[in-house]
């Protein structure tokens, strides 16, 4: 099992969601909460802060972990940890890994196609 973190992070009722690239390894052209797997001995935490850093050059502090949920498909087994930052700092700049970025309110990412970790976190099929 891939263990895998997730900062959801909120602004004016809105969410950050990254869309990843067309030639990304796994979920090409997926919008997704920024995060990623774990690197080997680092902490759910840890993973969360750094990954953000790398995607998004923001500087986090997490709190604990707001919720936990597996995921399984025909190329993956993940456990996905999610997080809320209790403190956000720097400017939004992507790394090559994702094309765009978009704040958006709950009732509008039916119009989006979401990576398994966004629709796991909001119960959308």
């Amino acid at each position: 099992m891939i263990e895998v973190s997730k900062a959801v992070i909120q602004k004016n009722n809105k969410y950050l969601l990254l869309k990843r690239t067309t030639y990304s390894k796994s979920y090409p052209g997926l919008w997704d909460f920024t995060g990623g797997r774990h690197n080997s001995g680092e902490t759910p935490q840890e993973a969360v802060i750094r990954e953000v850093k790398e995607e998004t050059s923001f500087d986090i502090q997490v709190g604990p972990e707001i919720n936990k949920m597996a995921h399984q498909d025909s190329e993956h087994d993940l456990l996905f940890h999610y997080f809320t930052p209790e403190s956000i700092s720097g400017e939004l700049k992507l790394s090559s890994e994702h094309s765009e970025f978009t704040w958006i309110k709950e009732e509008n990412l039916k119009n989006l196609k979401l990576h398994p970790a966004v629709k796991l976190f909001f119960n959308k099929k």
